[in-house]
């Protein structure tokens, strides 16, 4: 009997790898609202301790991130990075005018 499991119910790096391999059936829903991922991954690396890992297993947890976020391998790398500086993980979003009207003329 194979039973389908939530993100939530994966607690270790077997886990994430049979889920990357295809071989669990994981339901999960890959978020449109980016405040919602950022702190999505945010959990995802402190629930996994993502600084105390192997080289190995963070390259594991970096591949689980990009399947559930949709993140690229180096935004998700920028992001970690991030992260480990600040302690969390919010979104920096700059508005701009655009281009002005010339006002001269």
């Amino acid at each position: 009997m194979n039973t389908i499991m939530k993100l939530e119910d994966l607690k270790t790096i077997g886990q994430l790898t049979d889920f990357l391999s295809g071989t669990q059936a994981v339901a999960f829903s890959v978020r449109s609202d980016k405040d919602a991922g950022y702190r999505c991954i945010q959990g995802e690396l402190a629930k996994f301790r993502y600084t105390t890992r192997s080289r190995a297993e963070k390259g594991i947890l970096i591949r689980y991130l990009m399947k559930i976020s949709g993140y690229s391998r180096q935004q998700l790398t920028r992001l970690i990075a991030r992260c480990r500086r600040s302690g969390t993980l919010k979104r920096r979003q700059r508005n701009v005018a655009g281009f002005k009207p010339n006002s001269t003329r």
